[in-house]
């Protein structure tokens, strides 16, 4: 045997041996690269799945509000509701109210001064503002002359009126919101102003505001019968168009993929 015949049987085992090591690198290789295509074709598919999925309910979301506010158009409404009754505002006011003062005897019109301890001579003094109305005695009057003194409306006299409420007290009230009323003279609490009860201001009080009715609204006629809006149904060309500029304000971010698909 030869040598030279071993030698070559040789090289070619190690010829074989390298054709078959790349042949299985090729192979490893291929079903590798067909392993990731598969898996970046899935994930695209996926992705557009689920933009598609987005897309559909902010399609139809959006499509939803655009019929409901064309169809508000179409009834007449315009973005306001309003009622038939009540009022505007439910605000209230600061009105002044006239100073009044009340004493505490209980009296009547035909009750003799005298009998009170008011003495011939004596003085009941009633101011309201700058002006004062002075009452003197004459012995024999009653209290119903004294209310009528009160209620002279004299130049410079006090602007107040006099009468005896139900309990028979002398009730005082000026005849308008900023007098400050006053009761003075020795006698003045023979006829219930005694001290602590002699100065009566303004007040004032809360009342609610002047009401403004609401405006109402009917429904617009022709001859007799009244007109009845008809339900709008854009169409899809508008609808598409429409919900695609509307998109971004429905709550899903992102631009439309497969929108018509």
């Amino acid at each position: 045997m030869s040598t030279g015949g071993i030698g070559s049987s040789t090289s070619f085992w190690q010829q074989d041996q390298a054709f078959w090591q790349q042949n299985q690198n090729s192979s490893s290789t291929a079903a590798t690269n067909a392993v990731i295509n598969a898996m970046s074709a899935a994930e695209t598919n996926l992705g557009k799945g689920l933009a598609g999925i987005a897309n559909s309910s902010a399609l139809n979301r959006t499509n939803s509000r655009l019929m409901a506010a064309i169809q508000n158009v179409l009834n007449g409404n315009a973005g306001q509701t309003t009622s038939s009754t009540g009022t505007s505002s439910a605000a209230t006011t600061t009105i002044p109210v006239a100073a009044t003062g009340t004493g505490t005897a209980a009296l009547s019109t035909s009750t003799p001064l005298s009998l009170l301890g008011v003495l011939a001579g004596g003085k009941i003094s009633v101011t309201a503002g700058m002006h004062t109305t002075t009452y003197t005695s004459t012995g024999t009057d009653t209290v119903g002359d004294l209310l009528k003194t009160i209620n002279t409306n004299s130049f410079g006299s006090a602007q107040v009126t006099a009468a005896l409420n139900s309990h028979g007290n002398l009730v005082l009230t000026s005849k308008n919101t900023t007098d400050v009323i006053l009761v003075g003279g020795l006698y003045a609490s023979n006829i219930g102003f005694g001290v602590g009860n002699t100065t009566f201001k303004p007040t004032k009080k809360t009342a609610p505001a002047a009401s403004t009715p609401a405006t109402t609204q009917s429904p617009s006629k022709t001859g007799s019968t009244a007109s009845t809006a008809k339900p709008y149904s854009p169409p899809a060309n508008e609808t598409v168009s429409t919900a695609a500029s509307l998109l971004s304000n429905s709550g899903v971010a992102g631009s439309l993929v497969n929108l018509l698909a």
